[in-house]
């Protein structure tokens, strides 16, 4: 709770979780069960790496609605003498024509608020598939960064698959909340919706959701790397449940997939050194909107100014108007994408921002100005389903990895007899043609996710990510100014009240206190206060903290399951 909520004449209710805390390692993820697979991972000596990519295929077992290796995602890897990036999104399969998308006449349908598809087939189904990254993402962080063997990496997410798991509350709530999308599609209603209804719904007793099919598919992985996924037998079954289900994957596409591993995008906050994924994630938008912000005096202001605050969405509407003109593939089609990240560039749009009254309009800005020369909502899925973990070890390594399937239970498609939950990445591409994000074969969409590590010269360092779609670029860069603006905490940094600027209004935690928001309201914002200030609102993190004496803290969010655990 803030100050601004507290009334001892009336009762409060405050939720709370304490921080973990280690020195030998960290892990912050989605789910107990994961974060105790890389704990165990860094006491058997493996790296960060190791760690994270443990973790990455347990999540995928234990929150199979949000993750898995039918997804896809990105990371930042950084150390005391190294730095990369890993691009690893789904790409759309070679049979995704634009005419296999008609539009239906709806608008702001979905997460991107895109164009309405006949059937909504670019939502869920065999067409909304598309050829996920998420094992060859974790094979090639592996091979650069991993210590202990791939198979033995494999295996623990392999164990609880074939073992299963207990539902946790959470677990059980979202479930609940996602068995609309889950009835559309008998395979996967089979599978995890027995007798109809989610697991526990109608005991006491935890429920148990084993995943024998997924065991086996995990266990080819386990001994044959992503040679198994992208090539084998795995791969023939993906393809055929495609081609026999109008699907529009074809077996070549599995088997031109790569991974991208490179040098993060980099910008400096206020002396602080923030590495992100470059191009195709959010990771440009995260760095302009830090670009924006640092040229407001926000550690001056304090962290629940009214002002602040004020600084902070104007920072945020600029860099989304920027985000929509410009981002797409950028392997496909040329944008100014270092101007876009670059601190001339924030100085000119800055210049825009009236301290007295927010924007009436969200215009882009002249982007290729400096570039080189050469260069209403209709919600009918759940939120985007995503993961996001963090994990830190002795050596000074931290790594932040973002993995999704796209939106709730993603396509709600199990692939063949393989018992991996496949994608929805198709809900990334605008479907209207001629446009940036166009619907088109083997392109990479527009996507959210934004991995940051953040370096500051004191010695203090952190991992941070979030699920949660659109809102996900916000969470972190306010929890980067948190930390280094104002001094906070890993759990103190999460569970802190926060903003939003990523839709047509502005969600603003009621936690700030009414003549807060009563404020930006006559400012011009049009403020909308959630119900519960959870992850539908602001997105999910999680959080690793390194202090300049060498602790680790762990901070997850409060409204979910999420567990840190330190050594």
């Amino acid at each position: 709770m803030t100050h601004a909520e507290t009334d001892p004449a009336r009762t409060q209710l405050s939720i709370q979780k304490s921080e973990a805390r280690g020195r030998r390692g960290m892990a912050a993820t989605k789910h107990p069960a994961a974060s105790a697979v890389a704990v165990e991972v860094l006491a058997a000596g493996g790296s960060a790496v190791d760690a994270a990519v443990a973790a990455a295929f347990a999540v995928g077992v234990v929150e199979p609605w949000n993750s898995g290796i039918g997804g896809g995602g990105y990371a930042v890897v950084a150390g005391p003498d190294h730095a990369h990036a890993a691009a690893f999104p789904m790409r759309s399969g070679s049979g995704a024509a634009p005419e296999r998308y008609p539009l239906d006449g709806r608008g702001n349908v979905g997460a991107f608020l895109w164009a309405g598809v006949q059937d909504d087939a670019n939502l869920h189904g065999y067409r909304a598939m598309a050829v996920p990254g998420a094992v060859a993402g974790l094979s090639a962080l592996h091979q650069r960064h991993g210590r202990m063997p791939w198979r033995e990496l494999v295996q623990p997410a392999v164990r609880l698959a074939r073992g299963g798991f207990e539902l946790g509350w959470y677990d059980s709530a979202y479930m609940t909340a996602l068995a609309p999308a889950a009835r559309r599609h008998p395979e996967l209603h089979r599978r995890f919706y027995p007798g109809g209804e989610p697991p526990g719904s109608d005991h006491f007793e935890p429920a148990r959701i084993t995943q024998p099919e997924l065991a086996a598919s995990l266990e080819a992985v386990a001994e044959d790397g992503a040679e198994a996924f992208y090539r084998g037998d795995l791969a023939a079954e993906i393809a055929r449940a495609c081609a026999d289900n109008g699907g529009v994957i074809q077996r070549a596409d599995l088997a031109a997939y790569r991974a991208r591993v490179s040098a993060p995008l980099q910008t400096s906050y206020r002396g602080v050194t923030v590495l992100v994924p470059g191009p195709g994630g959010a990771g440009p938008t995260t760095v302009q909107t830090l670009n924006l912000y640092e040229h407001f005096d926000a550690p001056a202001a304090g962290r629940v100014s009214v002002e602040r605050l004020h600084a902070y969405l104007w920072s945020a509407r600029l860099a989304f108007a920027d985000r929509f003109h410009f981002m797409t593939d950028p392997e496909r089609a040329d944008a100014p994408w270092d101007a876009l990240a670059s601190k001339r560039y924030a100085a000119a749009r800055a210049q825009a921002v009236d301290p007295a009254a927010a924007p009436d309009g969200y215009a882009p800005g002249d982007a290729w100005a400096y570039a080189a020369p050469e260069h209403a909502v209709q919600r009918l899925k759940s939120e985007t389903s995503t993961t996001h973990l963090c994990t830190a070890d002795a050596d000074g390594t931290l790594v932040s990895l973002t993995n999704t399937l796209g939106g709730g239970w993603g396509a709600e498609v199990v692939a063949g007899d393989t018992g991996i939950v496949w994608n929805n990445g198709m809900m990334w591409f605008d479907p209207v043609p001629g446009r940036p994000n166009s619907i088109a074969p083997n392109r990479c969409g527009l996507n959210n996710m934004t991995p940051a590590v953040a370096r500051s010269p004191d010695g203090r360092a952190m991992a941070v990510g979030a699920s949660g779609g659109r809102r996900i670029t916000n969470c972190v860069t306010q929890l980067i100014g948190y930390v280094f603006d104002h001094g906070l905490g890993a759990q103190a940094a999460v569970a802190a009240p926060r903003v939003d600027a990523s839709t047509p209004w502005v969600t603003v935690d009621p936690r700030f206190g009414a003549e807060t928001l009563e404020a930006l309201r006559a400012r011009g914002w049009d403020v909308r206060p959630p119900a519960i200030p959870g992850r539908s609102a602001f997105a999910s993190p999680v959080l690793i903290l390194r202090d300049a004496d060498g602790g680790l803290g762990g901070g997850v969010d409060v409204f979910h399951s999420a567990a840190a655990q330190g050594l």
